[in-house]
């Protein structure tokens, strides 16, 4: 940065204010006001103009993720993967293999009908796989709901006469 000054900038003036008058002091410093001059070289203009291009991005960023259309695509994504959840618990059930009873509790309350059709179209296997848990870590809810301890891991209620009957 290069600072060009023609003249002197305050001279005759005296800091005590006793010299002179409040006239001759003001007409001196606002003509050294324009013979100041201020010369920025091509770099550091650049740079400033790539500072300001880069507040203006970040800008627009920030505007992009709080708009309307941002926060609705945000909805049909998580949409999108708990439907792509559901979807592979209800092919688990429906091809006989044992699911974990948070996955089908997860099915029963994302989507119900495709719980209620996995549950009707089921095949039985010989030799039914075990799988893992289909349901993201962040969505894992471990506290049993009321009534679920009778309940096997296959999804069917078992009732307490059922229990009664099987105990004979």
């Amino acid at each position: 940065m290069k600072i060009n000054v023609s003249g002197g900038l305050f001279h005759n003036y005296r800091a005590s204010g006793f010299g002179g008058n409040k006239a001759e002091t003001s007409s001196l410093l606002a003509g050294g006001a324009k013979k100041d001059r201020l010369t920025l070289s091509g770099q550091v203009l650049a740079v400033i103009q790539m500072h300001n291009r880069i507040r203006e991005i970040e800008q627009a960023k920030e505007n992009a993720r709080n708009s309307p259309e941002a926060k609705m695509l945000d909805n049909m994504k998580k949409a999108m993967s708990v439907l792509k959840t559901c979807t592979r618990i209800a092919a688990r059930i429906q091809a006989g293999d044992k699911v974990p009873l948070k996955d089908l509790r997860y099915l029963m309350q994302h989507d119900p009908q495709a719980y209620h059709m996995a549950m009707a179209s089921r095949k039985p296997k010989e030799n039914p796989k075990e799988c893992e848990s289909a349901v993201p870590k962040g969505e894992q809810d471990e506290r049993p709901a009321k009534g679920d301890a009778a309940e096997p891991a296959d999804g069917i209620p078992v009732s307490s006469d059922a229990e009664r009957a099987s105990d004979i």
